[in-house]
C-alpha cells in the first residue's frame, strides 16, 4: 500500500546525531540514501548504503511532529529486541532514542513485495514464512500483548456502528445476515487464543521476497501472541483485498498452518476484522495518513464478500 510520499521525512532532515548512530552501526560513512514509499507510516524509512558496500534499512521519526508514530517505533524496537535468529525477519543492527526522535537500524533485505503478479504466486512463500513463527511466552503484554483481546476489540467495531445507528446504512447482505455476523464476531477471542508469536499487520507491504523466493516479514509494532494461524489467514485477507487470482479457500484446505482450524474460526476472525475495519473507516484520518481511512473501507467490503462467499 503506498501512500503520499511527501508524508514521510527524508535521510536529509533526519538529525545529525541519528546519522552518526546509523554510521557508528555500519562502521562507516553513509554516501547513499534511498526512500521508500510504501507503508503508512509518516516517519522516514530509507535503504542506505556506506563507502564500503555495508547496507541497512532505516526508519526513524520524531515525536513532536508524530507522537502516536513514535510510540509505535518504541514498541517495534522493543519487539525486534525479543525477537530470535529463528524468525524470518529483518535482524535489529542498533536504534537511535532520544526523547525527540526514534530510529531503527535494521538488516536490508533486497527483493520485492509479493502479489506484483497477482496470480498467487507467492502466497505459499508467505505462509511458510508464517509458518515458521515460534511458540513465546508472552511476557512483557505492553510489547507482546495477547492478540486474541487485540481481535476482541476489532470485533466491539460492530456493536459501536450498532450504537451510531449506522447498520441500516450497511450492504442488504451485512443487515441480513447481522446476528450471525455478530455471533462470530463475539467468539473471536476463543477462536484466535494461542501462544504463537504473531506479527498481527500482515499485509503484502510488510513482507519482502528475496532473491530466493523467502519471504521476510517487517515492520513488528503490532505483534502479539495468539494461534499460530492468525498471521496466515490475514494474509489471505490482504491477498483477496489485492484481487490476486488464486483460490484462498483452497489455500485454507491444503496449506500445512491451518491444519486443524475449524472453519467457524476462520468465520471468526473474518468477521471481527471486518468489524473493527469498518468502525476505523468512519473516523477521520491521522495526521500524515491521508490514504489510511479508504484503505480501511476496501478491506471492510472485502471481509463482507468473503464471509457472504462462505455462508453462501
Amino acid at each position: 500500500m503506498h501512500q503520499d510520499a511527501k508524508t514521510r521525512a527524508a535521510w536529509d532532515e533526519l538529525p545529525s546525531g541519528l546519522h552518526l548512530a546509523v554510521e557508528d552501526v555500519l562502521g562507516d560513512v553513509v554516501i547513499e540514501a534511498s526512500s521508500q514509499s510504501d507503508g503508512f507510516s509518516p516517519g522516514s524509512a530509507d535503504r542506505v548504503r556506506t563507502a564500503s558496500g555495508s547496507r541497512a534499512f532505516v526508519k526513524a521519526v520524531d515525536r513532536l511532529r508524530h507522537s502516536g508514530t513514535y510510540d509505535l517505533h518504541r514498541r517495534e524496537l522493543a519487539v525486534m529486541e525479543r525477537i530470535t535468529a529463528g524468525v524470518s525477519a529483518p535482524r535489529l543492527l542498533g536504534s537511535y532514542v532520544t526523547d525527540e526522535w526514534v530510529g531503527l537500524v535494521l538488516e536490508d533485505i533486497e527483493g520485492a513485495h509479493p502479489g506484483a503478479a497477482a496470480d498467487g504466486r507467492d502466497v505459499d512463500a508467505v505462509l511458510d514464512a508464517l509458518a515458521g513463527f515460534p511458540r513465546s511466552a508472552a511476557g512483557d503484554p505492553a510489547v507482546l500483548p495477547d492478540a486474541a483481546a487485540e481481535f476482541a476489540g476489532d470485533a466491539e467495531g460492530w456493536r459501536r456502528l450498532e450504537a451510531e445507528g449506522v447498520i441500516g446504512e450497511l450492504p442488504e447482505w451485512v443487515q441480513g445476515a447481522y446476528d450471525r455476523i455478530l455471533a462470530a464476531a463475539d467468539r473471536v477471542a476463543e477462536a484466535t487464543a494461542g501462544e504463537h508469536l504473531q506479527h498481527l499487520d500482515c499485509r503484502a507491504d510488510n513482507v519482502i521476497l528475496d532473491r530466493d523466493g523467502v519471504a521476510w516479514i517487517i515492520d513488528w509494532p503490532w505483534a502479539g501472541i495468539g494461534a499460530r494461524w492468525t498471521d496466515g489467514a490475514c494474509y489471505l485477507f490482504d491477498v483477496r483485498m489485492r484481487g490476486e487470482a488464486i483460490d484462498v479457500e483452497e489455500v485454507l484446505g491444503r496449506h500445512p498452518l491451518f491444519d486443524g482450524v475449524a472453519d467457524a474460526d476462520i468465520d471468526s476472525l473474518i468477521a471481527a476484522l471486518t468489524g473493527g475495519y469498518l468502525f476505523k473507516s468512519r473516523l477521520p484520518a491521522p495526521p500524515g495518513m491521508p490514504t489510511l481511512r479508504e484503505f480501511q473501507r476496501q478491506e471492510a467490503l472485502t471481509g463482507i464478500a468473503w464471509l457472504q462467499e462462505r455462508w453462501a
